[in-house]
């Protein structure tokens, strides 16, 4: 049972975060590009993770974990 309502809150947190996302891309001068620039910083986050280098891919850095999960409002 505390799954469950642990899932729901969960949910609640995660669809509270995506209607701030989406005030801040209305109320942005250039949506378009509001847009364009989050997408943009999600993968340079996700590139950094990685640490890709050419071809191979190396094990993700835990630090570098913590902090997209704490910007993103990810668990522990």
């Amino acid at each position: 049972m505390e799954g469950s309502f642990l899932r729901d809150v969960d949910m609640r947190r995660d669809l509270m975060e995506l209607a701030v996302n989406i005030a801040n891309i209305q109320n942005a001068k250039n949506p378009k590009r509001s847009v364009k620039t989050g997408y943009r910083n999600i993968d340079k986050a996700e590139q950094k993770i990685l640490k890709r280098n050419g071809n191979r891919e190396r094990k993700p850095d835990v630090e570098m974990i913590k902090k997209l999960n704490a910007a993103f409002g990810g668990g522990s």
